[in-house]
């Protein structure tokens, strides 16, 4: 009767997450653009030397994530897992680096890995995070997270994490899915079934 009893609750969780889990979409991300390319507060947009700073105007514009063309607006709360794929040339004209390459920290991230940041605008970077000085994140080539919360839809830019785009060439593959959380019916059941089981002993 325990096992009919799980067996009824996994099947149940199946078929309740699965009718609202899958694809978002999938987009690409440029190897020549840059997060830092537009002066949106962040701290490297200082003159120094090297490309750990000076880094306004370097690139292209990073653009949000995109599906059928048009900029994806998250919702607040969802969980999301994102893949990557593919590689980009950007070490020295020659080195074609994946999303999780782990080359040293550069503006404190891995350096040439897939980084993303948090818009509140579809079409420029307005960082829904204006405390931390620098608000990007490593997204590497797996990631799951939950969407930050917000009054409205946000928007993810994704680049490399680099300082010279001018020998840079490919594009990253980048696959967005919503993961599904236990539905409270799934949750109510399974524990139904383990005081059941205590009672049963």
């Amino acid at each position: 009767m325990i096992k009919i009893n799980v067996f009824l609750i996994v099947a149940l969780s199946f078929i309740t997450q699965s009718s609202y889990a899958g694809l978002i979409g999938i987009d690409q991300v440029d190897g020549v653009n840059s997060l830092y390319y537009s002066d949106w507060g962040h701290s490297y947009n200082q003159t120094g030397l090297g490309n750990q700073l000076d880094a306004v105007g370097r690139g292209n514009p990073a653009r949000a994530f995109e599906v059928a063309g048009n900029p994806y607006g998250f919702d607040s709360g969802i969980n999301l897992r994102i893949t990557a794929t593919g590689c980009t040339v950007d070490l020295n004209a020659t080195t074609c680096t994946g999303p999780d390459y782990l080359g040293g920290l550069f503006r404190d991230l891995p350096v040439y890995s897939l980084i993303g940041v948090w818009s509140t605008d579809a079409t420029s970077i307005i960082p829904v995070d204006m405390v931390s000085i620098n608000p990007a994140f490593l997204i590497s080539d797996l990631l799951d997270l939950v969407v930050p919360t917000f009054t409205n839809p946000l928007y993810l830019f994704m680049a490399t994490n680099d300082g010279g785009f001018a020998d840079n060439s490919g594009a990253y593959d980048v696959r967005i899915e919503q993961v599904p959380v236990p539905s409270a019916l799934f949750l109510m059941l399974a524990g139904l079934g383990f005081f059941r089981r205590k009672s049963i002993r």
